[in-house]
């Protein structure tokens, strides 16, 4: 590709489709990888002359062949900018080449001349327009060529000339050619960047010979712009970048006078206002407030603002408008400002010399040392939008060459702030803040103006949803078109009752944060490539009420991390810091959670490097914020610390490291830690990383499970059902299950559900054994629908006997691929029971079940399989064996 550059806002682009259809990139594992478009240019010849007026006339001549079906969706139609104020376009020789030679003029009623801008949100009112070419015909293997002059019918510059032109590394192979001719009295500085050039004086004319070569493209960056890597040749007569400002600035400072109109409306807005800074803020959020975007460039090519007077009366503008607006404000008020020029896209390089490479135009207050940029209708004094952080600027007051300093953290601040309360019913009701200071307040103003065009309880009620929670909540907030430095919205909420009458652990954070994560915000998503890096903040608090008979047991173990990074980028060096803290406090029947990160960053660029050492603070934060309170019925002697010495035994005991648990996780145990002493009694008890010592195993079973630990009752149950580590008790083995399966472990439901089928350390009572059974079915266990489908085989003590019942649970274990269950559906067919009697359905079964090792299948199958051999007895001695 390659651009002719004029003025659009402030310059014009002259691009074609085939630009806009160009390589993307695509994922290919963490690596990017260009992806062929599928078509290539095989002419593109610029041909560029001007005159001592700095009158130019530029011819364009390309080819370009699809080579595929990608390809030709990509080129068979071709769009043309060009201002039609200061430019004639003249297009000719428009056709497809077919591969065989043919060659098809493009229909004349398929060349379409239409508006630019078609924003209604944002319009832009002038001369610029869009040229559409459809060519016909267009398959794989054919061509599309045409010749387009630019010819001007004024000069942008009146008397000078300049320009540059470039080519995205991202572009397929080809080969560019320009030649630009010009009075050599009016030479052109040059700059030639990863291009050949040459010039040569021929009678009074300056012919410079450019060639641009892509041979091998690269993928395309997905955050930061191509022109700052692109190879570029530019071109200027301009002596310097204070010269092209006194050109400008002898346009545009003549708007900015303002009159007694302006005068009487500046003192309306300041009021008693005193100082520079609390006037410069009611100006500046005035003129965002109240001028809303209109880009007037009639007869101009958009080069000049509007008069100040006149931004006001209409009531719009333009970039250019709002800033000479806000510039001739100031002015009444004896404040100096200065307008600036800068590039608004994802570029960070200017050309080195003058060129109108600048899109937006926006306010420099010397005495504040501060940028404003009013087109910016949500950003509040005091912020910019963060794609104007660290760009190279031209103060056209001033003549110089600045830059924007990068964005410090506490200018980009979100915040959330949770007040709730637990009821004795086990109800949560109460609200969220979520605000903002700086940008973080522009983005809470976007937020709630998507708010108002929606069912904002309805919204509500999605983020409640995605907390996997149930309940009802609303959105307040005040008129997000009011600017100020920090702005909130209230969420309310009620959730319904959770059970309380057991340990459990909730999350601190009732609600998740609907707005970006602090890793979108200032990374953008990139993980492989340089990234526009944001400086930003995080604060999180939540505060949980609770009511009598509910206690703390456990909470997150406070965090502390901090780290500084560095590196280099083609922008030079880049460092950036992050720092994350929080806790959990308790304040009487009160919780109080309170987390910061901060990451800040001293350019506007970073290496992709730095995007894993941001993660590596953001999953610090990340683990204390998802780590739950847990909350008892009764009072306990301590709260139990989460720490992160925890969280480094339990990741060595999944990594089967265990020495390296217990020397972790035993120390908190001893100091009363009742996850480490279940961790350690299981370790005890199954000689992991220890000898087998089933009696201290029952010891550190026995106190976490007094701590209300319901692993470990199951576990201390089952040492005493089997006599391990102590004495065998049958009582003491039912009540600790019981402990266990009323608050909800699977095992310990299951246990004491077989102690009352069996009438074990309790009564028998199949109707409670039956209970229990359907509870740990409806936690997903096979082996509890496998002894449910038993009791509907015998029935008794209230449990009806229901053999079609028996048989559709043991189907559904038996699909689970549990060996009991399917034995027992064998069984069923073979003796046609709840079923009709088939022998080749029971021994399918029977098969299933013997291949899972069920002694009684293999002899089943042994018996019907009319085999005097005895295989399967055999494979009965062998399993045996």
């Amino acid at each position: 590709m390659i651009k002719r550059t004029l003025w659009p806002s402030l310059f014009l682009l002259i691009v074609s489709a085939v630009v806009q259809a160009s390589a993307a990139e695509i994922k290919h594992g963490s690596e990017a990888i260009w992806v062929d478009p599928g078509w290539r240019r095989t002419v593109v010849r610029y041909s560029i002359t001007f005159d001592e007026r700095g009158m130019s006339t530029t011819v364009f001549d390309f080819e370009t062949v699809a080579l595929d079906h990608k390809g030709v969706e990509a080129i068979s139609q071709q769009v043309f900018a060009y201002n039609s104020y200061f430019d004639e376009l003249v297009a000719s020789d428009l056709a497809t080449v077919k591969a065989d030679g043919r060659v098809i003029a493009a229909d004349e009623r398929a060349i379409h001349d239409e508006p630019a801008s078609v924003d209604i949100s944002s319009p832009y009112f002038g001369e610029r327009r869009k040229r559409i070419i459809a060519y016909p015909d267009v398959a794989p293997g054919d061509k599309v060529r045409g010749r387009l002059v630019y010819k001007d019918k004024r000069p942008v510059f009146a008397g000078e000339f300049a320009g540059f032109w470039d080519q995205p590394l991202d572009e397929p192979p080809e080969v560019i050619e320009l030649t630009l001719d010009g009075p050599a009295s009016k030479p052109v500085r040059t700059v030639a960047r990863n291009v050949e050039h040459s010039e040569e004086r021929v009678a009074n004319r300056i012919i410079h010979h450019v060639r641009f070569k892509q041979d091998s493209p690269l993928p395309r960056l997905t955050d930061i712009g191509a022109f700052d890597s692109a190879r570029r040749f530019e071109a200027s007569t301009f002596a310097d970048y204070a010269a092209f400002a006194a050109m400008l600035d002898s346009r545009n400072a003549p708007m900015a006078v303002p009159d007694e109109t302006l005068a009487k409306l500046a003192t309306e807005i300041v009021g008693d206002a005193s100082t520079t800074a609390s006037k410069v803020e009611l100006l500046h959020n005035w003129v965002a407030r109240n001028i809303r975007y209109v880009g007037i460039g009639l007869e101009d090519g958009g080069l000049t603002s509007q008069p100040a007077a006149a931004v006001v009366a209409s009531r719009y503008g333009d970039c250019k408008a709002h800033a000479t607006l806000l510039k001739a404000l100031l002015a009444t008020q004896g404040i100096e400002a200065n307008l600036v020029v800068v590039n608004s896209a994802a570029n960070y390089t200017l050309t080195e010399l003058p060129t109108p490479n600048f899109d937006h135009a926006i306010v420099y207050v010397p005495r504040l040392d501060q940028y404003l940029d009013p087109t910016a209708s949500k950003v509040a004094f005091g912020a910019l939008p963060s794609s104007l952080s660290g760009k190279p600027v031209l103060n056209i007051d001033k003549g110089r060459l600045t830059k924007i300093p990068v964005i410090l953290p506490e200018r980009y601040v979100l915040a959330s702030n949770t007040d709730y309360t637990l009821a004795p019913d086990g109800k949560r009701q109460g609200r969220t803040i979520l605000s903002g200071v700086g940008l973080g307040a522009a983005m809470g103003r976007y937020y709630a103006e998507n708010l108002e065009r929606t069912d904002r309880q309805r919204v509500a009620g999605r983020m409640i949803e995605n907390a996997n929670l149930r309940g009802t909540g609303d959105y307040s907030f005040p008129d997000p078109r009011e600017l100020s430095d920090e702005y909130p919205i209230t969420a309310t909420f009620q959730l319904d009752a959770i059970e309380l009458g057991k340990p459990l652990r909730i999350r601190m954070l009732a609600l998740t944060d609907p707005r970006p994560s602090l890793l979108a915000l200032s990374t953008g998503d990139i993980r492989d490539q340089p990234f526009r890096c944001r400086s930003a903040e995080y604060r999180e608090i939540a505060s949980l009420s609770l009511p009598d008979g509910v206690n703390l047991s456990e909470k997150v173990a406070p965090v502390t991390y901090s780290a500084s990074f560095s590196g280099m980028t083609t922008y030079g060096a880049a460092n950036g810091h992050i720092e994350v803290t929080g806790e959990v406090v308790v304040d009487g029947r009160t919780i109080r959670s309170q987390a910061r990160v901060q990451l800040s960053f001293d350019t506007p660029v970073c290496p992709a490097e730095f995007v894993d050492e941001i993660k590596k603070g953001l999953a610090e934060f990340n683990e204390f914020q998802r780590g739950p309170v847990g909350l008892a019925p009764k009072h306990v002697p301590y709260v139990t610390v989460i720490s992160p010495e925890y969280s480094q035994g339990v990741s060595a005991f999944g990594t089967k490291n265990y020495e390296l648990a217990l020397t972790w996780l035993k120390p908190l145990a001893e100091k009363g830690h009742p996850n480490a002493q279940y961790y350690v009694a299981w370790m005890c008890e199954n000689g992991l990383g220890v000898a087998i010592d089933l009696r201290e195993a029952a010891r550190w079973y026995r106190l976490a499970a007094e701590q209300g630990d319901t692993f470990s009752r199951t576990r201390l149950g089952y040492l005493y059902e089997k006599g391990l580590g102590v004495a065998r008790d049958d009582k003491l083995a039912a009540q600790w299950y019981a402990k266990a399966a009323d608050a909800g472990d699977r095992q310990g439901q299951l246990y004491l559900a077989t102690m009352y089928r069996e009438g074990r350390g309790v009564a028998r009572d199949f109707k409670e054994a039956e209970k229990w059974f359907s509870m740990a079915a409806d936690q997903g266990s096979a082996w509890a629908l496998m002894n449910l489908g038993m009791l509907y085989t015998h029935g008794g003590d209230g449990v009806p006997l229901d053999y079609v019942k028996a048989v559709d649970l043991f189907r559904k274990a038996a699909d689970q691929n549990d060996g009991d269950a399917q034995y027992n559906l064998g069984w069923a067919y073979e003796s046609g029971l709840g079923v009709a009697k088939d022998q080749q359905r029971a021994i399918g079964w029977y098969s299933k079940a013997a291949s899972n090792r069920n002694v009684l299948a293999l002899r089943r199958l042994d018996s019907l399989s009319d085999n005097d051999s005895g295989f399967w007895s055999a494979v009965v001695h062998l399993l045996r064996f």
